[in-house]
């Protein structure tokens, strides 16, 4: 979480916010609409191009996808695999079932990718302020800013928890280390339970109200950047349907 911040607020397009937004915003309706694997891997293609422009840290953006996109493509497997129990237990290829867990699972690669690029190239306050002034519930704004908050002070207790850990286990081992790492991770759950009852209770001293102050980030678009961040998504939307790339 630390270092997709950290690759917002250095981006090029980090004072492009509505800009960014909406060439994101293009490229995510893309991704959930694509009509076959192959124009998934063109939409791919072109939110890996849009990242390289603007610069986002590749390495880093890969790695957090795979990790992400892993979740979504389990979910292949048991649709592919068709079983049968009468009169014996027989496992079969479904080919069906197959084709619709992979176009599933190529639109959650493709989504998770564009929503990646958008975290990382759109620092969050300029995103909250975005939101807010697109007149998003003001329950909704706190709450995202609360838990935006929280994975921050939460990311750092786990760096003192980790640090102390290996102080103390320097040269006991694997095994050890592991068995103190567990330890680490129950102490860090205990430490998100107390800190969130320490929120509630600080929400519920005054009333459940929401505070509704918020910095008020200045935006400016440009007529360019506008224009090009439409017309590239609907260029895209255009040229995949009418081509309706195949399986």
């Amino acid at each position: 979480m630390r270092s997709i911040e950290e690759a917002a607020c250095l981006s090029p397009w980090r004072e492009h916010t509505i800009e960014a937004s909406v060439v994101c915003t293009g490229l995510l309706l893309c991704s959930i609409s694509i009509p076959s694997i192959l124009a998934g891997l063109v939409v791919f293609a072109v939110v890996a191009g849009v990242a390289a422009v603007a610069e986002v840290p590749f390495g880093s953006y890969l790695r957090k996808l795979v990790v992400a996109s892993g979740f979504a493509l389990v979910s292949i497997l048991p649709m592919a695999v068709g079983i049968d129990v009468v009169p014996r237990l027989d496992l079969t290829f479904d080919r069906v079932g197959f084709e619709a867990a992979a176009l599933a699972g190529a639109r959650a690669v493709t989504t998770l990718s564009v929503t990646l690029l958008l975290v990382h190239t759109t620092p969050f306050p300029r995103l909250l302020a975005l939101l807010g002034r697109l007149r998003f519930p003001e329950i909704l704004l706190e709450l995202l800013a609360l838990v935006h908050r929280e994975i921050f002070l939460l990311d750092e207790t786990f760096s003192r928890l980790r640090r102390a850990v290996a102080c103390r286990d320097v040269g006991r081992g694997a095994k050890r280390t592991i068995h103190s790492f567990g330890f680490g991770i129950a102490a860090l759950f205990v430490q998100a339970l107390r800190r969130s009852e320490r929120v509630e209770r600080g929400i519920a001293s005054r009333g459940g109200e929401v505070v509704g102050r918020r910095w008020e980030e200045p935006f400016t678009v440009g007529i360019c950047q506008i224009i090009c961040a439409v017309a590239l998504p609907a260029f895209l939307a255009v040229w995949m349907f009418r081509r309706r790339l195949g399986f």
